[in-house]
């Protein structure tokens, strides 16, 4: 059995290792994009009263 055969049939430990760390990785990344995503504020300003109009009754 020769290297390449050997590495191409069963995967090694650290790759496996790798592969996990990555996943856990990526679920964080995630995690942390939701959360900022979800206490972000929204960007517009409040709406503003309306004007007064000339039909109003007077407030005196």
């Amino acid at each position: 059995m020769t290297r390449s055969t050997k590495s191409a049939s069963a995967p090694t430990a650290a790759s496996g290792r790798r592969r996990v760390l990555f996943g856990i990785g990526a679920v964080v990344a995630a995690a942390g994009a939701a959360a900022v995503a979800l206490t972000r504020r929204p960007e517009m300003p409040p709406v503003a009263p309306r004007p007064p109009s000339l039909s109003d009754p007077n407030p005196r």
